[in-house]
């Protein structure tokens, strides 16, 4: 990667890149994969790690739920812990630990493909790691001076206006941190409600919840 440019700056109505990558469902494209659907495109520091453990979980145990959403899951992980090989052991063997451990009944069980993203060049383009950390990214799980500094991301990719695969939202949290998912529920729901209606939800809005109307909307409409 040496002598690559910097990747754009993603802001809230940024077009997400579109990539192609391995995952344990095969070579996917992202544009291909999500269609016309909304996405969470979610980075997670590294496999078998306890934090992204419990987030899988319960990502999973809400597929039903995003699905009726039109949602689908892209998870995107550094893949660095080691074989016995010199390589990465596959992101299939925590999907098996995940599912062994928490046993979970179809339709519970972890339905989404996990992305290779060992040399963290998808992490790059979407500037969650920077070209040092990405040099750095394999010396060790730590997050160190000097080593590669590691967070957990969530877009929420989606429509805007007539045009797809808009950076809706984003979540950022410190590797140590694991995300408030009922929040990114609550998030996706404001956004899709605030498109098919043309309001505004208030503060600490939950999905039902009273809206704002825009000031400007015609009184009919706006019944």
């Amino acid at each position: 990667m040496a002598g690559q440019q910097k990747p754009q700056t993603l802001r809230i109505g940024s077009v997400a890149p579109d990539f192609e990558a391995d995952s344990t469902e095969g070579r996917i494209r992202f544009y291909d994969y999500i269609g016309d659907d909304w996405a969470l495109l979610f980075f997670i520091p590294d496999d078998f790690t306890p934090v992204a453990t419990t987030e899988l979980v319960i990502f999973a145990y809400l597929q039903r739920e995003f699905a009726e959403r039109n949602v689908k899951f892209v998870v995107v992980s550094t893949q660095n812990r080691p074989s016995s090989d010199g390589g990465h052991v596959p992101h299939s063997e925590w999907l098996k630990d995940i599912n062994e451990i928490y046993p979970n009944p179809d339709p519970h069980a972890v339905r989404f493909p996990l992305v290779t993203d060992a040399d963290g060049k998808l992490s790059y383009l979407y500037d969650i790691l920077d070209m040092k950390d990405v040099q750095n990214l394999n010396a060790t799980d730590d997050v160190t001076t000097g080593k590669a500094f590691k967070s957990r991301t969530l877009f929420i990719v989606g429509p805007l206006w007539e045009s797809k695969h808009h950076i809706r939202m984003t979540f950022n949290y410190p590797a140590a941190v694991g995300f408030n998912i009922p929040e990114v529920f609550r998030g996706l729901g404001a956004l899709q409600v605030s498109d098919a209606a043309c309001v505004r939800t208030p503060a600490n809005w939950v999905p039902g919840g009273d809206v704002v109307v825009p000031p400007l909307m015609p009184e009919a409409e706006a019944m």
